[in-house]
């Protein structure tokens, strides 16, 4: 199994994973054979990524650590609320949200039960639908890569269950931003830039009142795009003025935007996300949740195409835990087997979105 660009599929190709619509129904099975037909249906779909069962790949399985059964059904929720009139348009909904709290908490909670369950496994996000339902998949997202960083750093249940309402509710005013301006195929201007902060003061709004929302998780909310040397919104607060849950929410935030398929942009892959983190460290980020971030993510998940060192190219099969950017490979052209911690003089070039 592995992941490839909708522009490099071949006809005959086998889904190795479900596709789903933007109404969250089945749009593809797995085990699927793309025909011509069923190609143009998926790029009608804006899906821009999918997975394949292919000789190249043979052997290699993905074990996700957060299955995605409880995934969807967080998008589904997240889906709901993005879509409700009742939140968008500001009417008495205090009942509403105080049922949609409840239900986010109980899969928040689910989440956490899972990631103590695979305390060994490492995250790496698995792809599902099109770049529409970007703002959905990126609230689970974040809300997922928080709680591991969160454990990792010794957050007990409480404190990591506020986090991840945090970190999940983080976005919900953007049901207040235009559309046209939220899903713009382009960049843009100043104008639309201003009211896009807005959706932070539009979030905590939202769910200022709610007594069944932590004041932790309305901080993280409100704080999220602070920025440790002043430059972000909407205070522009400064070191130790912006939380340690809030950092944490930040630094997930930025990766999860720049490794996901957008709809006025492409996905990059982890390692070069990686960089750009780092280079943001310590004078925009938080160094202790960055290296944290690297000690709970897959840089190299089941199924990427690498160029070596060497010049040779190898597929991802596994990874060493406790060496992220050393994993297990299978050379292309022999069918070799590389484990990467034996192997110290070679090292990953560059990842390959197709065959050279």
């Amino acid at each position: 199994m592995r992941l490839i660009n909708i522009n490099d599929v071949e006809i005959g190709s086998v889904i190795a994973k479900p596709v789903y619509d933007s109404k969250l129904s089945l749009l593809i099975n797995r085990g699927t054979v793309l025909s011509e037909m069923l190609v143009k249906k998926l790029i009608q779909a804006d899906i821009r990524h999918l997975y394949i069962d292919d000789e190249l790949s043979k052997g290699v399985e993905l074990d996700p650590m957060i299955s995605d059964e409880i995934k969807l059904q967080a998008i589904v929720s997240m889906k709901s609320i993005y879509d409700s009139q009742t939140i968008k348009h500001d009417k008495n909904t205090e009942e509403v949200r105080e049922g949609t709290i409840k239900e986010l908490k109980d899969i928040v909670d689910d989440i956490i039960t899972e990631i103590y369950a695979k305390n060994e496994h490492k995250y790496y996000s698995t792809e599902l639908m099109g770049a529409e339902m970007y703002h959905y998949n990126h609230a689970v997202e974040v809300m997922i890569l928080s709680l591991l960083i969160g454990k990792r750093m010794g957050l007990d249940r409480e404190k990591l269950l506020k986090l991840g309402m945090g970190a999940i509710l983080a976005d919900i005013g953007k049901v207040k931003v235009p559309s046209e301006i939220l899903n713009k195929k382009g960049k843009l201007d100043v104008e639309e830039f201003e009211e896009m902060k807005r959706h932070v003061d539009y979030s905590y709004h939202i769910l200022k009142d709610l007594v069944s929302l932590s004041s932790l998780s309305r901080q993280i909310v409100l704080l999220h795009h602070e920025k440790l040397d002043g430059s972000g919104y909407p205070n522009g607060f400064v070191g130790d003025q912006i939380p340690l849950l809030v950092r944490i929410v930040t630094m997930c935030d930025i990766f999860s935007a720049i490794v996901s398929d957008r709809t006025y942009n492409n996905r990059i892959s982890v390692d070069t996300a990686i960089e750009i983190l780092r280079s943001a460290t310590p004078s925009k980020l938080d160094q202790d949740v960055f290296l944290a971030l690297m000690q709970v993510i897959d840089v190299y998940p089941p199924g990427t195409l690498v160029e070596l060192s060497n010049e040779k190219i190898a597929i991802v099969i596994s990874n060493n835990p406790n060496s992220p950017t050393r994993p297990v490979l299978k050379q292309i052209d022999n069918g070799a087997q590389i484990d990467m911690l034996q192997e110290l003089t070679l090292f990953i070039k560059k990842v390959l979105s197709r065959l050279p």
